[in-house]
């Protein structure tokens, strides 16, 4: 059994996919315990040519896997039903990581035989030439946590994030994990739906993944959440419908509920916060915003603690259109105040 699998969306990143493979490959001496599952979702350049290079050159550990395109959703479905690995993890191709720290996480993990292991990220952001380093706070090195027990409130606003988590293989199937396909954003279901089956996690001393942001294209960007909104909705929906599922005692109900919170919150900043066409946002949003109170009345009314939202929702999300609209600015300066003042 190989130690870790590697799940490499891939999909029109010549560009990028060379830095990726390089970063992985770089210590030679656990390349025995690695398997690359470079998952090319029909690109249309030169990826799947550079992956197939890759694959004859290391034929032991890099393996390509050719199919038509369905979504970041879809090539994680598809190396997880072919992945070897006792461990299992996503890096988004035009991602790498820190060549210095690698091969030891891999030995790591070994080791390891927690359901989850945790490790530390970078943020590189392109434009503004920032690198932000990312740390767990409150959580002890080497220590293995109950996650029934666990107290998840010292993590503050933090969770467990795709760029920071590795998980057992067979606890995602055991999960029956499916993420959707053709949909952006499947980020947040790939870190919840499977969560509930995860018992123990351990945090690594290690800054393993390198997040590459600041790409016109990229899902994160502004336009791309206005353009792919209604992908953000669905996701929204079935992890809403999936938390209405936990029953109240489950322990950890509450953690999933924090992360739904500012799932949500980004949803009606899309809306609220970025010039959209008028008329047919106005009716989306508000059919969501009912739809919530129906669903989930208690997230609903927590969301007003955003003073955007609660006074969008008092206009009907009339106002919130235009970026230079007074209410627009007082609401603006009301949320601003309350975060400096940590409330």
């Amino acid at each position: 059994m190989k130690t870790l699998s590697v799940v490499i969306p891939t999909y029109n990143v010549e560009k990028y996919l060379r830095r990726c493979l390089d970063s992985l490959l770089y210590d030679s001496t656990v390349l025995e315990d690695l398997e690359l599952l470079v998952v090319n979702d029909g690109s249309k350049d030169h990826s799947l040519e550079i992956a197939k290079e890759y694959e004859k050159k290391y034929p032991k550990t890099v393996v390509v896997i050719d199919k038509e395109n369905g979504g970041h959703g879809s090539t994680i479905n598809a190396g997880l039903k072919v992945a070897k690995g006792k461990y299992f993890r996503v890096i988004d191709s035009d991602d790498w990581v820190n060549i210095d720290q690698f091969g030891e996480y891999v030995r790591a993990l070994k080791k390891c035989d927690t359901d989850i292991v945790l490790t530390n990220y970078t943020e590189e952001r392109i434009y503004s030439g920032e690198i932000k380093e990312f740390h767990y706070q409150n959580i002890e090195f080497n220590k293995v946590y109950d996650l029934n027990q666990f107290d998840y409130s010292s993590m503050g606003k933090d969770y467990f994030f795709m760029a920071t988590s590795t998980y057992k293989t067979e606890k995602l199937r055991k999960a029956q994990l499916e993420l959707d396909e053709k949909t952006f954003y499947v980020d947040m279901e790939y870190i919840l739906l499977p969560f509930l089956e995860m018992q123990s996690m351990m945090l690594l001393d290690f800054n393993i993944y390198r997040y590459f942001i600041g790409r016109m294209d990229q899902s994160i960007n502004i336009q791309s959440y206005v353009r792919n909104r209604s992908h953000h909705e669905k996701v929204a929906k079935r992890l809403l419908e999936f938390y209405k599922q936990i029953p109240n005692k489950e322990p950890r109900k509450a953690y999933i509920h924090n992360c739904l919170l500012g799932l949500l919150n980004t949803h009606y900043i899309i809306y609220c916060k970025a010039r959209l066409p008028e008329k047919a946002s106005i009716q989306e949003i508000i059919a969501f915003d009912q739809y919530l109170q129906r669903q989930e009345p208690n997230l609903y009314l927590e969301l007003e603690s955003h003073d955007y939202i609660k006074w969008n929702r008092k206009t009907k999300f009339r106002f919130s259109q235009t970026k230079n609209n007074i209410l627009s600015r007082i609401c603006d300066r009301f949320e601003n105040r309350r975060t400096k003042e940590g409330k």
